[in-house]
């Protein structure tokens, strides 16, 4: 996602009023439950108008809480239910003149607009009476905003300040930024070394990493369309620390292995990309199966899918054992905030629990799928301590024929740590003798 055209190249663009209107439209469905990454699917935008509109809704959800406290301040009352697009439309605004290039006086006259095409000629006034107060008091109104808990909602906040009592600022920090893009170079189709010199002659210098030389990060989102083979499936987007699972898994020769939470597909491909011939992909959604299959066949990946809950073993194992499990649980997501900044939304403090239990649920399930001398690498794209590491200790605790496997790329890694998401890995191997 390219998320750096603040403003400048915006000015030039003759669809502004259509960026922005999906902008209320994505915030809105946001605000219905979809995730934002749902919301954004069917806006048919692209090029320039894409970045913008991906630009505005993905900094505003990041600010979301501190634009919600300015608006409360520059209104002497709430929205009323029905007008709650008005609301998204103040938060857009005030986002984009706390960070966008154009004149202040453009962005107010734009978005004050916006109110014809939202059918509510009637908060014209109001609208622009607000902005321009915005602007006149900004100082004072911005000094103002004193927020302990750095952006995150406060059950999270205190979550992850007792878990991290001393990274818990670097972790609101990088929360709070866009992420760079992390790329995934197939290596069925091309050289690593290779494909970075092509990206050097687009002007594209990409860092890399020690422990695999198809991983390669860019310092800012470009659209993946520009990238050397994208339609060719020469390469993919998926963060460094996603990457690491198949490096960890390390497909081996004949090995009958099972991805049993496979969409979107991206760690499936890479297992692929490694050697995994024998390779069965589960995930309990046909729907989100597709997007598997989509990545698989840009990609040239040849894998064996089906529709199924993975803990359900009645209903697809046939009893042959596994040689290697991939367990990418369901979770809370608490990893990737800064690539999905609506979870800090969306997320309740319920739903901790309910992913504990599912998580749980997975690795009843699964195990008995897995060979003796087999293993399973449990992983999440969480930080908290109750999905990963007292998840883990206390399947061992219930199963004396599980043993952790120590591995250099294991462990909780939190976001930001190299330029890269939160994850947590975990290598389980069965007793041989089970």
């Amino acid at each position: 996602m390219k998320e750096l055209r603040t403003g400048t190249e915006w000015a030039k663009s003759t669809s502004g009023g259509t960026v922005r209107k999906a902008a209320i439209a994505v915030l809105r469905g946001v605000d219905s439950g979809q995730t934002v990454d749902a919301a954004l699917l069917p806006v048919s935008l692209t090029g320039a108008d894409r970045a913008t509109l991906q630009w505005l809704v993905l900094g505003t959800l990041r600010e979301f809480l501190s634009v919600q406290a300015l608006s409360a301040k520059l209104l002497r009352k709430a929205w009323r239910e029905e007008d709650a697009d008005l609301g998204f439309l103040l938060s857009l605004a005030l986002f984009e003149l706390r960070h966008g290039q154009r004149p202040a006086f453009a962005v107010v006259n734009d978005w004050v607009e916006m109110t014809e095409a939202l059918k509510k000629p009637w908060a014209r006034g109001l609208m622009n009476a607000v902005l321009r107060r915005y602007l006149r008091e900004r100082e004072v109104l911005d000094a103002a905003l004193v927020d302990h808990d750095l952006g995150h909602p406060a059950w999270l906040a205190a979550r992850l300040r007792a878990a991290y009592p001393q990274d818990w600022p670097a972790i609101a920090a990088a929360n709070n930024r866009a992420p760079p893009l992390w790329l995934r170079v197939n290596t069925q189709r091309v050289d690593p070394g290779a494909y970075r010199r092509l990206l050097a002659e687009q002007g594209r210098e990409a860092e890399g990493v020690t422990w695999s030389a198809a991983a390669l990060c860019l310092p800012a989102s470009v659209p993946v369309a520009t990238l050397p083979g994208w339609d060719a499936g020469w390469v993919a987007v998926q963060d460094g620390a996603a990457q690491l699972a198949a490096h960890i898994l390390a497909p081996r020769e004949g090995e009958r292995i099972l991805d049993a939470c496979a969409a979107p597909g991206g760690k499936t491909a890479h297992l692929w990309a490694l050697g995994a011939t024998r390779l069965d992909a589960l995930d309990r959604s046909a729907e989100r199966l597709n997007r598997v299959r989509e990545t698989l066949e840009r990609q040239g990946g040849e894998v064996h899918l089906q529709a199924a809950d993975a803990a359900e073993t009645a209903t697809w194992w046939n009893g042959e054992t596994y040689d290697a499990i991939l367990l990418d649980a369901p979770c809370t997501g608490t990893g990737v905030i800064r690539r999905h900044p609506d979870i800090r939304l969306r997320r309740q403090p319920e739903d901790v629990a309910e992913a504990v239990a599912q998580q749980a649920r997975l690795l009843e399930g699964l195990w008995p799928c897995l060979r003796p001398g087999g293993r399973l690498l449990y992983a999440t794209c969480s930080v908290l301590p109750e999905e990963n590491e007292e998840q883990i200790a206390a399947f061992v605790q219930r199963h004396s024929d599980a043993r952790r496997t120590a591995h250099p790329l294991t462990g909780q890694r939190l976001p930001g740590q190299e330029d890269m998401d939160g994850f947590y890995y975990a290598l389980l191997e069965k007793d041989a003798c089970a």
